[in-house]
């Protein structure tokens, strides 16, 4: 009962920070969280902006302080390409990004990449976030990869 209690209120936070950081204070920026298959039905935050842009993904697990059964932490490294279009409400961001990966709480992977981020303002029907990627472990060859819509070969965590 104290579990469920504890990862209920974790949820209602969750949305309240989504509710705050709503779209209105931003402008050629994005941070959101959402959660599907992409990213393993975990609960994954998101920042896109002139000076980083970054994608963690993770869940709870017991005992305190160890990670559950898949965790990421993605950020971008050095300067990127960065472009704003007020037309057609899309962010794209490029560079190279390091990404640390956690399965079974045991770290598989620690690499820099090329990435490609976009985020895209679907005014009123809900906005979306991916990030386009390559490493050794994040793959076509790997069953968990979401293949990439945008860049062939490469892998995708993203939603709405």
């Amino acid at each position: 009962m104290k579990r469920a209690l504890l990862i209920a209120l974790a949820l209602v936070g969750v949305s309240a920070i989504v509710g705050y950081a709503g779209p209105n204070d931003l402008k050629d920026e994005g941070v959101g969280t959402y959660s599907d298959a992409s990213v393993a039905n975990q609960i994954s935050n998101f920042t896109i902006n002139r000076q980083m842009v970054s994608c963690g993904v993770g869940t709870f697990s017991t005992p305190p302080g160890t990670s559950g059964p898949f965790a990421m932490l993605m950020y971008a490294k050095g300067p990127f390409r960065y472009q704003a279009n007020h037309q057609t409400g899309i962010i794209t961001a490029r560079g190279r990004m390091r990404s640390i990966t956690h399965v079974g709480g045991n770290e598989v992977e620690d690499v820099e990449h090329d990435f490609l981020a976009i985020a895209v303002d679907n005014g009123n029907t809900g906005d979306r976030f991916d990030i386009h990627f390559r490493t050794p472990f994040w793959n076509p060859a790997n069953p968990s990869c979401t293949p990439s819509t945008e860049v062939n070969g490469w892998c995708r965590f993203g939603g709405v």
